[in-house]
């Protein structure tokens, strides 16, 4: 791993394990970032208060307040900053709902350190660079909408979010697992999204037989959707980084 791919990024690490928390923050120190550690979320506030922050990692179970605490407050202030990555050990909230909140990324113990400095790294990155890893996709997703984009999102048949989609799509007796590498298309009478995601959720769409409930994040777009969705973050302030087809 370049041990330069942080440079110049500011890391907040916070978790009440002292030795989890200082292996994080020496290996992001050693790729080149500024790390500050805290082992609570109300120290976690001070920093964030005191000092510009790029990306937070946060455990999610810790006394006197929940990573999920941590994230609900920061994105009821900004939804887009600082980009926050969820750790946890337990089924403390689903893939689902954590997206939907607004967290960058929920990673379950144990983990491999490398997906999540690759995660870190992702996401501290501008968006024209984050979009650009184009790759072959294992599923082939794609849907001509007799509506209009804003038609569609109303009648939440597909939602955007500030990094991915969440939509229903019938399978045909096919399974969608984490993980897998989607190629989308998606034509709407006004727009057309076209791209590579990679499924972070996926369930049964409790109204359908034999329909999905999907959501991907998004890994690659065409300039086309890019710009989609740069005016579209422009116009709706979204919290979601992939949306929720159901409350949360």
């Amino acid at each position: 791993m370049d041990e330069n791919l942080l440079q110049n990024k500011t890391i907040l690490v916070v978790d009440d394990e002292t030795d989890l928390r200082n292996i994080l923050a020496s290996e992001f120190d050693f790729m080149g970032a500024k790390v500050y550690q805290a082992d609570n979320i109300t120290n976690a506030q001070k920093i964030i208060v005191e000092n510009k922050i790029d990306l937070i990692v946060s455990d999610i179970r810790m006394p006197g307040g929940t990573g999920i605490d941590l994230l609900d407050i920061l994105k009821n202030k900004n939804v887009t900053e600082p980009p926050i990555i969820l750790i946890t050990g337990f089924a403390d909230i689903t893939p689902e709902d954590a997206f939907a909140k607004g967290a960058e990324a929920l990673i379950s113990k144990p983990f491999q350190l490398d997906d999540l400095i690759q995660q870190t790294v992702r996401y501290t990155s501008p968006m024209e660079l984050r979009f650009s890893e184009k790759s072959i996709g294992t599923f082939e997703f794609k849907k001509d909408y007799s509506g209009t984009f804003d038609e569609q999102v109303k009648a939440r048949k597909f939602l955007l979010g500030r990094g991915g989609i969440a939509t229903c799509m019938e399978l045909k007796g096919k399974k969608c697992d984490i993980g897998e590498i989607i190629n989308f298309n998606f034509k709407f009478q006004d727009a057309h999204l076209e791209g590579v995601g990679v499924c972070r959720w996926s369930r049964l769409y409790e109204q359908a037989e034999g329909v999905n409930c999907i959501g991907f994040e998004f890994l690659y777009l065409d300039d086309k959707t890019l710009e989609f969705l740069r005016a579209f973050l422009k116009r709706e302030e979204t919290r979601a980084f992939i949306p929720a087809l159901s409350p949360i």
